[in-house]
């Protein structure tokens, strides 16, 4: 299946090599909204936005609240960001000139501390909560927060956020040991733990989002060597594999959404829920994965959405998924989902012959050609498909029988007659 869409580049000339991409300079007016926080802004980009601004108070109380706790002053965590305000500014894909310095580096420190305040409150290190703090007191208010921590545009350089937390760590040494990483494994498996699996990723990351993107990937998810495979365009619907006598089946144990599977004609595929925590997650990290900021080796849950895409191409495909517990769909019917997974995978692009699942569409494209398992499953399909066909089946395989036998006593009821 091929996928055409968006393609951004970024200045060569910035210290950061990943910035963090502004959604609404690439993506169309009724589609951008997704991404937009709805409660509350991190970072500069949506700083200052009137339906944003109310929650600039309970920002302000978790900082001043952090700094009396662990015996820091406000200045010098400015001082500390204040000498690397470039290198953050060229972590965005925008300058903000309009942004003075103060305001940026004062942005910054208060955003950093409040997400870092808010993740210990979470993760129990600090178990004290303000009075009157909405984000606690009020489940719909925390789930929205959480939301808008996970959209692209809402996100602080990581270097700038461990920096934070390093100055700010409790001087009673409870968390000497613990690293920013560990602590947003932590919130994440409480938050998911019905239907995701994190852990601490290695290497570095370009900001929360990302970080959380790379804790739910396999060490498993590999690409093949490059140049092995050509013309390889994805599967076909879930309908036509089992036609072709593949197995489609929950890939039991595994909370890696990801991680697919296909043995011995067996499709073996995660559960995966779909609500409105887990959708916008997926669909900001194929959108971190469009904007150029990884390489072809990094873009597992964009082919990860288009092998979804070719997986359910109609409202029974989906229905069918749904049957076997490989989707858990919280959304009111599967029309829905079907568009939303559609709409989002009509716009990436990705190359198709060198992804992790670029093996997998092989062999199940070479075992789908076999004629002997199609024939076989279209036999199976068309007179077992369910307990009337298979009742009409047996029914004229009986007459036929029947018939059959009248037939031959017929003939040897002459024969010896003669």
């Amino acid at each position: 299946m091929e996928h055409q869409g968006i393609e951004v580049s970024y200045r060569e000339s910035r210290s950061c090599p990943r910035p963090i991409f502004n959604v609404s300079s690439v993506l169309e007016n009724d589609y951008r909204m997704s991404y937009k926080p709805q409660l509350i802004s991190i970072g500069p980009y949506h700083h200052g936005r009137d339906h944003l601004r109310g929650m600039e108070e309970h920002k302000r109380r978790y900082l001043d609240n952090l700094l009396h706790r662990v015996g820091v002053e406000e200045e010098n965590l400015l001082s500390e960001i204040r000498r690397r305000e470039q290198e953050f500014r060229d972590c965005y894909w925008s300058q903000f000139k309009n942004m003075t310095s103060d305001d940026f580096i004062r942005m910054l420190v208060v955003d950093g501390c409040f997400v870092i305040e808010y993740l210990r409150i979470c993760a129990g290190v600090y178990r004290h909560r303000l009075s009157g703090d909405p984000f606690f007191a009020i489940l719909p208010i925390n789930c929205l927060l959480f939301h808008d921590l996970m959209l692209s545009e809402n996100q602080l350089p990581l270097h700038l956020l461990e920096r934070l937390y390093s100055i700010t760590k409790a001087r009673d040494g409870g968390e000497n040991s613990t690293t920013i990483r560990a602590l947003v494994v932590k919130v994440l498996n409480f938050n998911f733990s019905y239907c995701l699996n994190f852990d601490e990723p290695g290497g570095n990351g370009i900001h929360l989002l990302d970080l959380v993107r790379k804790s739910l990937i396999p060490t498993n998810c590999k690409n093949p060597p490059e140049g092995k495979y050509s013309g390889i365009n994805g599967i076909r619907s879930n309908r036509h594999l089992r036609l072709a006598g593949i197995q489609i089946r929950l890939k039991a144990g595994s909370k890696k959404v990801i991680d697919v599977e296909f043995k011995k004609g067996k499709l073996l595929i995660p559960k995966l829920v779909l609500d409105d925590s887990t959708f916008p997650l997926i669909r900001n990290f194929v959108w971190m994965e469009q904007c150029n900021c990884y390489n072809n080796n990094e873009t597992q849950f964009t082919t990860y959405l288009c092998f979804l895409c070719d997986l359910i191409r109609t409202e029974e495909d989906m229905e069918y998924l749904c049957k076997k517990g490989i989707i858990v769909n919280d959304f009111n019917t599967n029309s829905v989902v079907v568009s939303l997974i559609h709409q989002i995978s009509a716009g990436v692009t990705y190359d198709s012959s060198n992804t992790y699942l670029t093996e997998l569409c092989d062999q199940v494209n070479k075992y789908c050609k076999q004629s002997l398992h199609t024939q076989f499953a279209t036999f199976k399909d068309t007179y077992f498909s369910t307990p009337w066909t298979f009742i009409s089946a047996m029914a004229v395989f009986i007459v036929l029988t029947l018939t059959i036998i009248s037939t031959v006593f017929t003939v040897l009821t002459y024969y010896y007659r003669r």
